[in-house]
């Protein structure tokens, strides 16, 4: 049952109840890749915003596409936009694009990195990509921001640090959890939200597998790989 939809990869996390966020970028990508096929584990592919000022971003983007074909890579991404980290403006703005599209064309949700940028993320999207499923990974905002991005159509994820309030007001069948680089469980992650939402843990996990299931479903013949 996949219950953490974005994590980076340590030995821990290579249970299948994480999907493995790997970017073109990282200093042992395809080791990494390989050690995940081996296992069977979910990946998310893409190139991390931090590493658009690593060489030509178009190039890394073409890249991607044989290692978004590969039938473990569930979703794209983390791609994004982050003021305050990585390339140039343009720079992030082109890669994040290029890997939106590649995600609406491949039917894969697009997991977001997004810090200070969210009137350009919630653009993108409504001109756009307005039918495709983006997850916010890592999400801090206040409640109003939550409000904005939900009526948008995003999916939210919350890791360790969340503001309370937004954690509860998000609709059930748009939210994710995650562990992302926490040294914390994601079963224990999942203890204190479900707290904080009034129900039992084992209720909430099975609510996100739900969401989860429902977005790889999208990619044909994908998800009976993991059901094997």
């Amino acid at each position: 049952m996949i219950i953490d939809i974005h994590a980076h990869f340590t030995p821990a996390k290579l249970d299948g109840r994480a999907i493995i966020s790997l970017s073109i970028g990282d200093k042992d990508f395809a080791s990494s890749v390989e050690t995940c096929k081996a296992l069977n584990v979910p990946l998310s592919i893409g190139l991390h915003p931090w590493h658009t000022d690593e060489g030509d971003t178009a190039q890394s983007c073409s890249n991607l596409i044989p290692w978004l074909s590969l039938p473990q890579v569930v979703a794209v991404g983390e791609a994004g936009i982050d003021r305050l980290c990585g390339g140039k403006m343009e720079l992030q703005m082109e890669g994040f694009e290029t890997q939106a599209r590649l995600a609406s064309e491949m039917k894969k949700p697009l997991i977001i990195h997004c810090v200070k940028a969210f009137d350009e993320v919630i653009r993108l999207h409504k001109t756009r990509f307005p039918h495709d499923p983006w997850i916010i990974h890592g999400f801090r905002g206040k409640p109003e921001q939550a409000h904005q991005l939900l009526r948008e159509g995003f999916f939210l994820s919350f890791g360790e640090h969340y503001n309370n309030e937004a954690l509860c007001l998000c609709p059930p069948d748009r939210l994710m959890m995650e562990s992302d680089e926490s040294n914390l469980s994601i079963d224990t992650l999942y203890a204190r939200a479900a707290t904080l939402r009034g129900m039992e843990a084992e209720e909430l996990k099975e609510q996100v597998n739900r969401n989860i299931e429902s977005l790889i479903q999208r990619q044909k013949g994908v998800f009976s790989f993991f059901l094997r």
